[in-house]
C-alpha cells in the first residue's frame, strides 16, 4: 500500500520530484568529491566500538523524517539560495581539515556540507520542520576521544577516595591502582566514553520524542552527561571491591567489562524510566502548526544544482592539486644527532621493561640507548618524507606507551632547558608507569619513565598540536617543506622523586647538541 502522501512526493508532475533527484545527485556528488573523507568515517566508525553508532545515524535521521512525512503535504520544496553561504562555509573548513591534517575538520566539513543540502534542495521552510533529524546528523562525527585522559584520572581519583573510604588499603602511581589483593589498570576503556556518547546518544532522541519544554531539555541533557561519568567511577569502584573480597573469584579478566556493560544498561534504562515519569507526551514526535502551503509551487532549477556541485568539488580539487612532494627517505635519522662525548650504546630490546613506542605510519623510526658515560637516555625519532591520511606526525595511533608494559600515568606540558637545539622551551610531557611491578624489601615499585617530545611539521619545531597543524598547513599551501617528524627524549627511573632527576639528563643531552632543523633539513635531502 502507498500513502496518499508517498504518492505526491514520486509522482511525475510532483514539484518534489525534481528537488528529490537534486538531493541524491548532490549528495552523490558530496561522497564522490570527499570519498578519502567518507572511508576515513567508516574506518572509524568500524574499528572503534565507541562510535559503531555512526552507521545508523543517517538511516535513524531519515527514520525521523519519514515518521513525518504527512507534514510534507502542507509545504512545497524550493531552493534556498541562501544556503550556499553555509555550504561553502563547510567546505572551505573540511579543506582546512585537508591540508592541515585535523580529520576532525575533515569530518565536521563534511557532514556540515550534507546538512546544508537539505535546505539548499527543498527550502528553509521544509528545514525548520526537520530540525531535529537535520542536526542529528551531527552524531556522524566522530568526536569525544579528547575526554579519555580526563576522564581516565577523574576515574582514578574518584575510585580511590571511595576506596579509602571504604577503609581498604590502597596504593596509588598515576592509574595504577593497588589493593593487598591485586593490581588494577585504569585504561582507556575503563574512562567510560563510550558509555558517555552511547548515553547521549540515545538520551538525545528521547528527549525529542518525549518534550516539548525547552527546560526539560536542558536538565535531561545535563544528566545524560552527569550520570554515566559518576556511574563508571561507582563501576571501577564496585568491580574492584567485588574482586577483592571474593579473593578475585569475580570481577576479574573478561569479566569485569562484562559487568561493567550490565551495570551501564541498568543506569541507562534507570534514566530513561525516570525521564519517562516527566515527558510531555508518550514517544511521539512533536507536532508543529501547520504552515499555509505556498500558493505557487516551484520546480527546482538547475542553477542551484550546479552551484551546490562546484562548491562540493572545489575544496578537493583545491587539496589534490596541492599535494606535497614526497622528501627523499634518509638512511638514518638518530646517528647525525648524536654530539660529542655521547655514543650510542647497546641496550636489551627483550627485557621485562623494554621501552618502543609505536608510530605505525611513519616512513621510518629508529630508537637508541645513548649514553656519555655518566648519563643515559632513550632517543627516538619518527620521520615521514611526506604527511597523508594515516602517516602523520600528529596521528591518534602514536604513541609513547603500550598499554602492556608501560601505561601513560600522566600527559602535559612541560618548560626544559634546550639551549642552542633550537627547540622550544615548551616540550609535551608523558610520564609512563611499568606494568610489570617490582617487589623490594620497602615495598612494591613501579618504574616511571619520563618522555620528552617536540614534533617538526613544515619547518617548524614545536610542542603545541595547533601551531603544527597550521605550519602544515602552511606549508602545503606554499610548496615548504613536506617531511615531518617526532623528536622524543625519554629516561627511565624507580622512584617518583627521581622524575626531576630524569628531566636534568635530558637537559644535558640537550646542552650538549647542536641545533636540530638543519639536521632534520638535511634528512629529505640524503
Amino acid at each position: 500500500m502507498t500513502s496518499t502522501t508517498d504518492t505526491h512526493l514520486i509522482d511525475s508532475d510532483s514539484p518534489w520530484r525534481i528537488h528529490i533527484i537534486q538531493f541524491v545527485l548532490l549528495i552523490a556528488a558530496l561522497c564522490a568529491a570527499q570519498w578519502s573523507t567518507l572511508t576515513n568515517l567508516i574506518e572509524i566508525w568500524y574499528h572503534t566500538t565507541t562510535y559503531n553508532h555512526g552507521f545508523i545515524v543517517a538511516p535513524a535521521s531519515a527514520y525521523l523524517v519519514w515518521r513525518r512525512r504527512a507534514e510534507l503535504a502542507d509545504a512545497m520544496p524550493e531552493n534556498a539560495y541562501s544556503a550556499l553561504l553555509p555550504l561553502l562555509g563547510f567546505c572551505v573548513f573540511g579543506l582546512i581539515g585537508e591540508l592541515s591534517g585535523v580529520n576532525l575538520a575533515r569530518h565536521i566539513g563534511f557532514v556540515g556540507a550534507l546538512m546544508c543540502l537539505i535546505p539548499l534542495c527543498f527550502g528553509w521552510a521544509v528545514a525548520r520542520r526537520f530540525v531535529f533529524p537535520i542536526l542529528f546528523l551531527g552524531f556522524m562525527v566522530p568526536v569525544g576521544d579528547f575526554l579519555i585522559a580526563p576522564l581516565q584520572v577523574l576515574t582514578a581519583d574518584v575510585s580511590v577516595w571511595m576506596i579509602q573510604m571504604t577503609g581498604v588499603p590502597v596504593y596509588r602511581e598515576g592509574l595504577m591502582i593497588e589493593l593487598s589483593s591485586g593490581l588494577w589498570e585504569v585504561a582507556e576503556a575503563c574512562a567510560g566514553v563510550r558509555f558517555l556518547i552511547a548515553n547521549i546518544f540515545i538520551a538525545t532522541v528521547f528527549a525529542y520524542l518525549s518534550y516539548d519544554k525547552a527546560w526539560k531539555w536542558v536538565l535531561f541533557a545535563i544528566l545524560a552527561i552527569a550520570i554515566p561519568v559518576g556511574a563508571n567511577c561507582i563501576r571501577a569502584y564496585g568491580i574492584m571491591m567485588l574482586a577483592h573480597f571474593t579473593d578475585n573469584a569475580l570481577a576479574v579478566g573478561v569479566d569485569h567489562l562484562v559487568y561493567g556493560w550490565v551495570f551501564f544498561s541498568f543506569v541507562m534504562l534507570l534514566m530513561l524510566w525516570v525521564g519517562a515519569k516527566f515527558a510531555d507526551r508518550q514517544l511521539t514526535d512533536p507536532v508543529y502548526p501547520k504552515d499555509a502551503p505556498n500558493a505557487e509551487p516551484k520546480r527546482g532549477g538547475l542553477g542551484v544544482a550546479i552551484a551546490g556541485a562546484l562548491l562540493i568539488a572545489g575544496g578537493p580539487a583545491f587539496a589534490s592539486v596541492s599535494k606535497p612532494v614526497p622528501t627523499a627517505l634518509p638512511s638514518a635519522l638518530i646517528a647525525p644527532m648524536i654530539p660529542d662525548g655521547w655514543e650510542i650504546v647497546s641496550w636489551d630490546g627483550d627485557a621485562p621493561d623494554r621501552w618502543i613506542p609505536r608510530f605505525d605510519g611513519a616512513d621510518r623510526a629508529e630508537i637508541e640507548r645513548i649514553s656519555n658515560g655518566t648519563e643515559t637516555l632513550d632517543m627516538v625519532v619518527a620521520y615521514y618524507t611526506h604527511q597523508r591520511d594515516g602517516a602523520e606526525a600528529l596521528h591518534w595511533s602514536n604513541r609513547f606507551d603500550d598499554d602492556i608494559i608501560w601505561v601513560r600515568a600522566a600527559l602535559g606540558n612541560a618548560v626544559v632547558e634546550t639551549a642552542e637545539t633550537g627547540l622550544p622551551a615548551l616540550a609535551r610531557r608523558d610520564v609512563l608507569t611499568n606494568f610489570e611491578q617490582t617487589d623490594r624489601p620497602e615495598g612494591t615499585v613501579f618504574s616511571s619513565r619520563l618522555v620528552t617530545s617536540w614534533v617538526w611539521v613544515g619547518g617548524t619545531l614545536t610542542a603545541k598540536p595547533l601551531n603544527a597543524k597550521l605550519a602544515g598547513m602552511k606549508a602545503r599551501l606554499t610548496g615548504g617543506e613536506a617531511g615531518a617528524a617526532v623528536v622524543a627524549f625519554s629516561v627511565q627511573y624507580d622512584d617518583p622523586a627521581q622524575e626531576d632527576r630524569a628531566r636534568q639528563t635530558i637537559e644535558a643531552f640537550l646542552a650538549d647538541m647542536k641545533p636540530i632543523a638543519p639536521a632534520l633539513d638535511a634528512m629529505g635531502e640524503q
